[in-house]
This record gives structure tokens, C-alpha cells and sequence, in this order.
């Protein structure tokens, strides 16, 4: 082993890269410290992380599903408002009324963009309230307006109305039980599929309508599909802030492997054995437990 004398210098421009990563992965690991959390590494969240996984790319257990999940949960989301534009439109029938139901299906019919279809309920709503005569109907077509653009702020709630009218709009009660459903799993373990099987096999007839709606592919219209859907939705449901600040995470991960790797091959380009290291390359590395702990989700 040569004397510390006798091994050769770093050179000074190497040495400033060097200390210039180490100070930017020290900041960045006093972030990424503040967002990470002791839930990241559990079992449920890690099960989440693998569905989504699944679902993001349309493979595995949910292969061909993702267009039916993402309507499902839209229509769970905005259960109030469909339930709210099935009944006005059942109970307020008078020719003008009417009319502007015929209107907004035939504007759903056109696959219009969201703007569009918007802009042409509201010239067509300045257009009907005078002709309607009461206030309470004047108020109800102006409600129901305003559950339309709840339903309909992109373009999958467009594709949703336009096929739950498509088929019935007595088919908007199926959101009624399938939402309480839903919400009946907000406290429970959501690891285990069995549960799940037994609420959808309860309610199977319900769910198999229900996929024609959401257009699940026939040879998938089964009950296996809604238990892991409903999983993935409740999943989602409970960990979508802690997902947000996953991916935040990770993102200054990614970051901090930028600064890491010049480090890396600094450091084996100039081993101790053959040079004169300062004291900042012997120093542990800012932030590297923390990027070993979440190295296989970049």
C-alpha cells in the first residue's frame, strides 16, 4: 500500500464536483426525510403500489379493465349527481323539460370535447327557462344543469352519462347499491380478496348489469373482476394523498440519484489506496438509506 506521501492528488476540479453533489444530496436528503414515512413501507401500501402498478399498465389481473375501473370510479364519485339528474328528468316532464333532456343526449351522441358539450347546455338553458312556467321548474332544469357539469367536468364523465342513458337510466340506481357497497369497505383490511368475493357474489346480478354499463369485456364479466376492482378503487380511495406524496418521494429520489452517481464514479475513479482522499470522501452519503429503501420503485 503506497504512504499517504507518496499517493497522487485528486484533482481540484474533481474535488469540487465532488463536494458541490455531496452538498446537493445532503439537501435533497433533509427533504426527502420530511415526506418519507414509516406507512410507505407497509403491507396494504405495497399492495397498493403493485395493483397500480397493474392497473397503470393494463396488465395482469386487471388487463383490459382500465377504461371500466376509471368509469366506475368516476361514476362512484359523482354518484349524487347521476341519482340527481335521474330523478329530476323522472319527475319533471313537461315538453320543454323533455326537450332538454332529448337535447343533452343528443349532444352525448356527438362525442363532443367537454367545453363544447358546456358551452352548448348553457346556450340551450338560457334558451328553455323562459318557456317553462313554474319556478320550481325553472330551479329544478337549472339543478339539473348543474349535476350535468358535475358529471361531465371531463371527457370519461361524457362517455358515462351517454352510456347509462344509452342502456337506462333506471340503471343509475345501481349506483345507489354499488356506492354502499363501496364505502361499506372505508374501515375494513383491504389485503384479503375474500371479503370482497362474498359482498360481490351477494350482489352479483348487480355488478354483471353494471358491467355492461362500464363496458367490462364479456369474457371478464364475472365476479372475480368486481371483487379486484372494487379492492383497487378502495385501495386507491385510502391511500391517494399518501400515493401523491409517494411519488413526490420518489421524484426527489430520482433527483438525488443524478448527484449520486457522479459521486459513485468519482469515488471508484480515485480509490484511497492510490490517492489522497479529503476528508468529504470519506464522509457517509447524505440520503443513501433512504434511496436503498425505495431503490426497486424507480
Amino acid at each position: 500500500m503506497l504512504s499517504f506521501q507518496s499517493k497522487q492528488e485528486i484533482p481540484e476540479s474533481t474535488i469540487q464536483l465532488y463536494t458541490n453533489s455531496f452538498g446537493q444530496l445532503k439537501n435533497i436528503a433533509a427533504i426527502a426525510r420530511t415526506i418519507d414515512k414509516e406507512k410507505f413501507t407497509s403491507k396494504e401500501f405495497i399492495n397498493f403500489l403493485m395493483l397500480n402498478r397493474q392497473f397503470e399498465s393494463n396488465a395482469g389481473a386487471y388487463e383490459g379493465l382500465r377504461n371500466s375501473i376509471e368509469l366506475l370510479r368516476v361514476a362512484l364519485e359523482t354518484k349524487e349527481s347521476f341519482l340527481k339528474i335521474e330523478a329530476t328528468e323522472t319527475r319533471y316532464r313537461s315538453f320543454s323539460q323533455q326537450e332538454f333532456y332529448d337535447y343533452v343526449y343528443n349532444l352525448l351522441v356527438k362525442d363532443m370535447e367537454v367545453a363544447q358539450f358546456q358551452e352548448a347546455i348553457q346556450k340551450q338553458l338560457v334558451r328553455v327557462i323562459p318557456k317553462i312556467k313554474s319556478d320550481e321548474g325553472k330551479a329544478a332544469i337549472q339543478s339539473y344543469v348543474n349535476h350535468l357539469e358535475t358529471v361531465c367536468k371531463d371527457k370519461l364523465g361524457l362517455k358515462l352519462l351517454y352510456l347509462f342513458k344509452q342502456y337506462d337510466m333506471s340503471n343509475f340506481s345501481l349506483l345507489r347499491t354499488v356506492g354502499e357497497i363501496a364505502d361499506s369497505f372505508y374501515d375494513k383490511d383491504l389485503d384479503s380478496l375474500k371479503e370482497f368475493m362474498v359482498v360481490v357474489q351477494v350482489n352479483a346480478d348487480i355488478f354483471l348489469k353494471l358491467g355492461q354499463i362500464i363496458q367490462v369485456p364479456q369474457k371478464k364479466n364475472v365476479p372475480e373482476t368486481y371483487a379486484i376492482t372494487l379492492q383497487y378503487i378502495a385501495l386507491r380511495n385510502r391511500h391517494q394523498n399518501s400515493f401523491a406524496q409517494f411519488q413526490q418521494l420518489l421524484g426527489l429520489l430520482r433527483q438525488w440519484e443524478n448527484f449520486y452517481n457522479p459521486i459513485i464514479a468519482i469515488a471508484k475513479e480515485y480509490p484511497p489506496s492510490e490517492y489522497k482522499q479529503p476528508d468529504i470522501f470519506k464522509a457517509d452519503i447524505p440520503g443513501l438509506e433512504i434511496y436503498n429503501k425505495y431503490q426497486t420503485h424507480l
